[in-house]
């Protein structure tokens, strides 16, 4: 399953890095940019409990949110929440850094190589 994920994402966001992406409105940008942030927060909000005893009044309000963080419940796994963020990440990034689309281009290749490598060392 992580393999498939993997190849998955990261067609997707190789696809998207290479797509004729459109000037966002100013809006649009900062809400692009909030999503990636508010997720990858809620990532390092969750990290803020490891160690925490289970029995702790703190750690048991926010337990369901924490288990869900770190996989171990949810309908949708929040991995795939983070990755999905990346691929609203890169039209924000394309967006308001003013990505010409050949320098998009010329560094498509970076993600898949990434991706090999990581399927390389996996298996070793």
């Amino acid at each position: 399953m992580e393999t498939f994920r993997l190849l998955f994402f990261t067609t997707l966001w190789t696809a998207i890095w290479a797509a004729p992406l459109p000037k966002l409105s100013r809006y649009v940008e900062l809400v692009a940019g909030l999503i990636p942030f508010a997720a990858f927060g809620l990532r390092v909000f969750g990290a803020c409990f490891i160690g925490v005893p289970a029995h702790d009044p703190v750690r048991v309000a926010v337990a369901p949110l924490i288990d869900w963080i770190n996989g171990a419940a949810g309908a949708v796994p929040f991995q795939w929440v983070l990755d999905v963020t990346v691929a609203i990440g890169l039209v924000w990034f394309a967006s308001i850094a003013n990505i010409p689309r050949w320098w998009r281009l010329a560094t498509i290749w970076v993600m898949p190589a990434i991706a090999l490598a990581s399927l390389a060392l996996g298996r070793s």
